[in-house]
């Protein structure tokens, strides 16, 4: 849907300047489409990785429950353990600053690195 969405906001008339100047299909496609699509990829590189975090805490819970001997616990399903579970809401605290910082490093890095990269 995103991909549809991006491919509908590429002006026709640059496809077809690059269709009447002899670029074949695949040529159009890397040196047109691709370039042009890259706000879009980076857009959703960025929320499924931060989404990625937080989305394995469901199904974790549902199905394993961090077992068998923690070996499926994530940071953040150790932070709901810890904080709802165990009653220890300081070291929860503290747990969920440290994710909130690995998500914040981890997004600057793809802002910093990715980000140059895009074409607008």
């Amino acid at each position: 849907l995103f991909f549809l969405a991006g491919l509908q906001r590429i002006p026709r008339s640059v496809l077809e300047a690059a269709a009447i100047d002899g670029a074949r299909p695949m040529r159009r496609f890397w040196t047109v489409t691709f370039p042009l699509l890259s706000p879009t990829i980076f857009f959703l590189l960025v929320v499924n990785i931060v989404y990625a975090f937080f989305d394995t805490f469901g199904i974790i819970d549902t199905m394993t429950r961090g077992g068998p001997g923690k070996s499926t616990e994530t940071l953040v399903y150790k932070v709901y353990s810890d904080g709802l579970l165990g009653g220890n809401l300081g070291s929860s605290a503290a747990q969920s600053v440290i994710l909130m910082i690995m998500v914040i490093v981890l997004t600057g890095i793809q802002f910093r690195f990715v980000e140059r990269k895009v074409t607008y």
